[in-house]
């Protein structure tokens, strides 16, 4: 039996630079690795999509992603002529983070893995995240293959720094095939050039979206659905040591929720949830035996805290 959820995207190293001058260095990350982040809070059975290459050894992925439990490996592509995709992240004191590409943008994206590639076991996952492919064309020939073989499974969109070239119908006709379109809130603005959540995700339902979280950092995300539905969902992270890869997470437990068929408002939650895991630690975080209940203790403070929001 394969995985319930997966993950189509990636892995890079990351070497993060705090604004004191310490470091933390070949830290695993990608935004695949985040969104497993997010998607363990809720799940033990899942599957990553992602390819390396041959200058890393095994452990430097391997070891990170078993302690965090319940994730195959097994389709995590290993490419002898590539040399694994790395950046700097780069933090000032206000928190503010810049990612800077350390090897081949373009090499990285001709080695993206393949749906081909993936195990046949994975074509029945309950769900898949998708931030992958160099332009939407590419991204949807992959969501033909994977409505091919598994038309009720459940696909989130996060899109890619990439996919911010391209045309509205483009972006119309990928939004109308897919279950959640999560942006953050700059790829929002970039898109639509409207500032207001409630705007933005109006314009996104009248491109074809069914299901809109878009994703603001501090100020938690705001979801909208196609049939009139809007809500506030509150940021609910403890403490913030790392917000690399935040939304991924919060994609991740989106995710989750939304394919196990969880009201809407309560995959949203659980989705912010995810993020407060991921924004606690550098790099894939050491969950301990009491997951369950933090997290729990987490949702039933998001739930007191998230705001429906007037039509």
């Amino acid at each position: 039996m394969g995985p319930e959820y997966v993950t189509f995207s990636n892995i890079i190293i990351d070497d993060i630079v705090l604004y004191d001058g310490s470091t933390h260095m070949s830290v695993l990350g990608g935004s695949g690795t985040h969104a497993l982040i997010g998607m363990r809070v809720w799940s033990e059975c899942l599957g990553f999509v992602a390819s390396v290459g041959k200058d890393i050894s095994q452990s430097v992925y391997k070891d990170s992603l078993t302690a965090l439990g319940g994730v195959d490996l097994r389709a995590i592509v290993k490419r002898d002529k590539y040399q694994t995709a790395r950046a700097w992240q780069l933090f000032e004191q206000d928190g503010t983070r810049t990612e800077i590409m350390r090897t081949d943008t373009n090499e990285f994206l001709e080695n993206t893995p393949t749906y081909e590639e993936m195990p046949v076991d994975y074509r029945h996952a309950k769900g898949f995240h998708l931030i992958w492919g160099r332009d939407l064309n590419e991204l949807s020939g992959l969501i033909s293959k994977l409505r091919k073989t598994n038309p009720s499974t459940c696909l989130l969109w996060e899109p890619s720094p990439d996919h911010m070239r391209c045309e509205v119908n483009e972006y119309k006709e990928i939004l109308n095939r897919i279950s959640v379109f999560s942006p953050d809130i700059d790829q929002a603005q970039e898109l639509t050039g409207l500032d207001d959540a409630s705007e933005m995700a109006s314009v996104f339902i009248g491109w074809g979206a069914e299901i809109v979280a878009i994703r603001m950092g501090a100020r938690g995300s705001y979801l909208a659905t196609s049939d009139g539905g809007a809500w506030q969902i509150p940021a609910v992270a403890k403490k913030i040591v790392d917000v690399t890869g935040a939304g991924n997470a919060y994609c991740g437990g989106m995710l989750v929720g939304v394919a196990d068929g969880i009201d809407l408002p309560e995959a949203a939650l659980r989705a912010s949830v995810s993020a407060s895991f991921a924004l606690e630690q550098f790099g894939v975080p050491k969950f301990t035996d009491n997951l369950e209940d933090e997290a729990m203790s987490r949702l039933i403070w998001a739930r007191k805290n998230v705001v429906q929001c007037q039509d």
